[in-house]
């Protein structure tokens, strides 16, 4: 009985023991976890560099160092890298410069318009895909910079394949790029017997097929009438959001082609291509005419790829390369592929910054209206967007003061705003973005609308025999 009770308190010691042991591990534990949750946060706030106000997290000392550098922050290179305008507004004053026609249509039409995304627009959004005719003048790199790809992408194609050095005008082109931005596909239509396909292979390198046509072209005349939208009536006659899209640029500096009514008519001259007696989607659209409010409206293709009115008169407007009256030194250029110097991510900076004192006047280089004026406190500061036309808008942040109202017409060469250093920005200065169907690209090297779209007296006087002829043609 002795040995029992003798038994049972070494068993009872032995617990006591084990949880005088397991509490001494549990409260060490505890102790060095504290220790090392001081350590990180003190680590942590020795890496929090403050930038105008605004705190980062740094991952490193060196980037810290980087960052805080009076050289990469000084006056004379001022930046920003928080230009994104998905961020928060804190105020907002805009337009909607897209839907500004569907309460003048009549209910039946707004109703069809509100239940069919239009085949134009619908390509628009898909932003990794585009489509360009060519006009004279233009090389690879003017086409492939469309959709914000920079020249290094041009100049490998051309060297692969020198041929694509010689572009014609009316020439046309397809092409796509990749999740990673890269050009992924290029559809070149050289003749309407010959197209050539590049893609992009395994290695980075593009391969080539080139495909001898067997169809056939026809030259045709379309005519119809406006029934919900002009997109949805050119869709049922068998045009793609290629040939739509192409006329709707042609006709921007026109009409809006949103505000047409139904029951406005319209007629124009296609070449499409068929195969089987069926069409491919391949097609170029040489001439529209257009009666709206009985209003005609003209445009008519000419040699050298570029829509004039049937006077001769250009449609496109033409743009300054600067926003400003006199040129200012760039502080940070054009770059998709810019590093965050604290975070060490990529941050693409999507316009110029150009160096100046607070409140430089800063111009409209294009005719346009104001489509936004808002404010952004962690990121684009006052900042506005113009709309010039259906494909083109230009954007202006960390600005000191907009002398601009959303809605608002502009002409080229107005005064818009002053320039500043608010926001997210390192020193004063202007960003400065050029936006082609919704996409950055570079301001200072992208070829402008309008420019060279001038014809010789020869081109004008062939381009005059062939508008009467189409004139002749698309009779309403």
């Amino acid at each position: 009985m002795q040995r029992r009770w003798l038994l049972a308190r070494d068993i009872r010691k032995k617990k006591s023991r084990i949880k005088l042991i397991v509490f001494f591990l549990v409260s060490l534990l505890l102790v060095v976890g504290i220790f090392l949750a001081l350590s990180i946060v003190t680590e942590d706030k020795q890496n929090v560099v403050k930038i105008n106000g605004i705190e980062y997290q740094s991952t490193s000392a060196e980037s810290i160092k980087d960052a805080l550098s009076p050289v990469k922050f000084a006056e004379n290179d001022a930046t920003s890298y928080d230009d994104e305008l998905q961020a928060h507004d804190d105020e907002v004053e805009q337009v909607n410069l897209d839907d500004d026609s569907l309460s003048q249509l009549p209910e039946e039409a707004q109703n069809a318009l509100e239940n069919l995304l239009d085949v134009a627009d619908q390509a628009i959004r898909i932003k990794e895909q585009f489509s360009h005719t060519v006009v004279r003048g233009d090389t690879l790199k003017d086409v492939l910079e469309l959709s914000g790809l920079e020249d290094d992408t041009a100049q490998k194609l051309t060297a692969l394949y020198p041929e694509l050095k010689k572009l014609e005008p009316g020439q046309q082109f397809y092409w796509i790029l990749g999740k990673n931005n890269e050009l992924e596909y290029l559809n070149w239509l050289v003749s309407q017997r010959e197209e050539r396909i590049y893609e992009l292979e395994q290695g980075n390198n593009y391969t080539r097929r080139i495909l001898e046509k067997k169809s056939i072209w026809k030259t045709e005349v379309l005519k119809g009438k406006i029934e919900g939208s002009l997109n949805k009536s050119l869709k049922a006659l068998g045009l793609n959001s290629k040939q739509i899209s192409q006329l709707a640029t042609a006709l921007q500096w026109q009409i809006n082609t949103k505000k047409l009514k139904a029951g406005d008519k319209f007629a124009l001259l296609v070449s499409r291509e068929y195969l089987d007696n069926k069409l491919t989607g391949q097609g170029n659209v040489a001439a529209i005419h257009i009666i709206s409010s009985g209003k005609s409206y003209y445009a008519i293709q000419a040699s050298n790829g570029r829509y004039y009115n049937n006077q001769g008169q250009t449609l496109g407007k033409g743009f300054s390369r600067y926003p400003m009256r006199r040129q200012a030194r760039v502080s940070s250029p054009f770059n998709p592929n810019r590093r965050h110097p604290v975070t060490g991510r990529v941050r693409p900076h999507n316009g110029v910054d150009f160096a100046m004192s607070i409140g430089t006047p800063i111009i409209a280089p294009a005719d346009g209206t104001v489509e936004k004026v808002a404010y952004q406190a962690r990121g684009a500061g006052r900042y506005i967007v113009i709309r010039h036309g259906r494909e083109y808008q230009t954007v202006y942040m960390h600005l000191s003061k907009p002398l601009v109202k959303a809605g608002q017409a502009v002409k080229r060469g107005e005064r818009i705003a002053l320039s500043g250093n608010t926001g997210m920005s390192t020193g004063p200065h202007l960003h400065y973005e050029f936006h082609i169907r919704g996409r950055p690209v570079n301001p200072l090297t992208v070829k402008l609308p309008g420019v060279s779209s001038e014809m010789s007296t020869k081109e004008r006087k062939q381009f005059l025999l062939r508008a009467k002829k189409a004139e002749n043609q698309l009779k309403l």
